[in-house]
């Protein structure tokens, strides 16, 4: 069984793992967040998601590529409880969940045909090396997808002092997690340096708060992740904010989830890299 290192230990997932983060993550599909790799997949093919959290990509992937067998792997046993249950509601025979961490795949050299990593390196302190593991399992001629935001580019609008707060707070968390916003716009020069033979990126740009809609998403999960435990004690004791603060910028951006003049976009980076 994977034991967690010293690194892995510091390192946190700034969304943390509550009710509200499973059944946001869950609306998501490989069709839709993966669209830029499928073209790429083939039935037959071994296929590895590392980070696959609750498992709603990953069984777009294992219909993608069947009677080929995927694994979802995950460092987070809850999320794979979460799965198991999805994928056999599902009726995904070929698809399997281990516990383990990107940067310590329990799998030998050249076992998969294909990977995927979606918001997942944005989390690591290690990018490198992590990339390094997942180019390690992959196959001759096999196809790696990482795909992770720029936060930079993020922008939200109308641009209140609440928003700010939170989104300043929130950045906080991830540079003291050991995480990078920017590091994605990287992922070109450090896939090759990871030792892929060739790559390919792009940078999207997604509009997500565009008109009124009634209580809207991208709030929903600013508001819930000023509220993620783990995020509002590390806040509190490296004396960012205290509670007082916290609970206040609860109430006010609770209150903005059902403004019509609401604006929002967000910026991520995508990128295929091949193996030699």
């Amino acid at each position: 069984m994977h034991s967690v290192t010293e690194t892995e230990r510091s390192e946190k997932y700034i969304h943390g793992y509550d009710e509200w983060t499973r059944r946001w993550m869950q609306t998501r599909t490989a069709e839709a967040e993966l669209g830029f790799l499928l073209p790429h997949l083939r039935p037959g093919m071994r296929l590895l998601d590392c980070g696959c959290g609750p498992g709603s990509i990953t069984v777009g992937l294992a219909e993608a590529v069947a009677p080929g067998d995927v694994v979802g792997l995950d460092i987070e046993p809850r999320q794979l409880e979460t799965a198991r249950v999805y994928a056999a509601e599902r009726g995904a025979a070929n698809l399997t969940f281990e516990l383990g961490s990107v940067y310590e795949l329990p799998f030998d050299d050249a076992t998969f045909d294909a990977a995927v990593a979606h918001f997942v390196i944005e989390h690591v302190s290690d990018p490198l090396r992590a990339l390094r593991e997942l180019r390690r399992v992959l196959k001759p001629g096999g196809v790696l997808a990482v795909k992770d935001p720029y936060y930079p580019a993020f922008t939200w609008r109308p641009n209140l002092p609440e928003i700010q707060r939170a989104w300043e707070l929130i950045a906080r968390v991830r540079e003291h997690n050991g995480s990078s916003e920017t590091y994605s716009v990287d992922l070109r020069t450090l896939l090759l340096e990871a030792g892929f033979a060739r790559t390919e990126a792009e940078a999207v740009a997604r509009t997500v708060v565009s008109h009124f809609t009634g209580p809207q998403q991208p709030y929903a999960i600013m508001l819930n992740q000023l509220r993620e435990p783990s995020l509002r004690s590390t806040v509190i004791e490296q004396g960012w904010a205290d509670a007082t603060e916290l609970d206040g910028l609860d109430e006010a951006l609770g209150r903005l989830g059902d403004r019509p003049d609401l604006f929002g976009f967000v910026v991520w980076v995508q990128a295929l890299a091949w193996v030699e």
